[in-house]
């Protein structure tokens, strides 16, 4: 069965990639609507999110639109991971702006540790291999994908864009190798996560729990977290965007750690609430202080 999927998967990239422009544009954008159509549960999840995040300050019509705009960003994701797997950095450049890039490449030429932070918002699969062709060699974490054979297209795409993928189990340990190479790391901090593994924030106003890994690598390897957005303008149109670098304090307390990833959170919830659209609303954010809210 894995094989199947795997020759449905090449079939589907071969024809799509072959597509004029029109019709590749009318295909991403139909496959999104029918995704948003069939995929009941997880507009749910979306909708319990968005009426915990904003309650009453946006209409249902309004969450339901937010909802279809994320369907369309993820099939956004899954379409560039396909059409850009051997594309040169100048190919990508065409389809990307970037705003104040001018930090991250000061930090680089003078050798400092980065750390980027994010969460899933905007095209990542565009960002992530640029960043890596543009900027410096990048480091993510990730899992292995039940399908074999697609986890060997999935690695193997990563790996000529200069992407290297740490496991979870261990990652650590990987991350640390990977900034002491001059690697840059990319992290997300939006998914819930047992409490154990990391600190409790306050996202839109409602607990939730955080990685606090940016941080604590930080700390301790003299490192800069730069958080970092992609803002998806249009079909095959992004714009990455740079924020301001946090200079992160050597050997920092638990409450110093806390401070910092709350301020991570802040700023996330801000771009998200400036285009709630951007951000993946179908992941159960707050599922660990909030189960309530998703037995609807």
């Amino acid at each position: 069965m894995d094989y199947i999927v795997y020759g449905m998967y090449r079939f589907f990239a071969f024809f799509l990639t072959h597509l004029p422009y029109r019709l590749r544009k009318a295909m991403v954008h139909g496959v999104a609507f029918l995704v948003y159509k069939l995929a009941k549960k997880h507009n749910r999840i979306a909708k319990a999110n968005l009426d915990l995040a904003f309650a009453q300050s946006k209409s249902d019509a309004q969450k339901e639109a937010i909802i279809e705009a994320s369907w369309r960003n993820m099939v956004y994701n899954l379409y560039e991971f396909i059409v850009l797997q051997d594309a040169s950095l100048e190919e990508m450049q065409k389809r990307i702006s970037v705003e104040n890039d001018e930090t991250i490449l000061a930090l680089l030429r003078s050798g400092k540790r980065v750390i980027t932070v994010s969460g899933h918002y905007g095209c990542w699969e565009f960002s992530l291999p640029y960043f890596a062709m543009a900027y410096n060699p990048l480091t993510i974490i990730s899992r292995k994908l039940n399908n074999p054979y697609l986890d060997r297209v999935f690695r193997k795409a990563r790996e000529r864009k200069h992407l290297n993928m740490c496991e979870k189990k261990g990652a650590a340990k990987c991350m640390v190798k990977a900034l002491h190479q001059k690697r840059t790391i990319a992290l997300t901090i939006d998914q819930s996560i047992n409490a154990k593994q990391g600190v409790n924030v306050m996202f839109f106003g409602h607990k939730a729990t955080q990685v606090d890994s940016p941080v604590r690598l930080a700390t301790k390897l003299d490192a800069v977290i730069v958080p970092l957005f992609t803002i998806s303008e249009t079909f095959e149109k992004h714009k990455l965007v740079f924020l301001d670098p946090i200079e992160v304090k050597q050997n920092m307390s638990d409450d110093e750690v806390q401070a910092l990833s709350q301020k991570l959170s802040d700023i996330l919830e801000a771009q998200i609430r400036k285009a709630p659209e951007g951000w993946f609303w179908q992941h159960r954010r707050w599922k660990l202080y909030h189960p309530e809210i998703y037995k609807k």
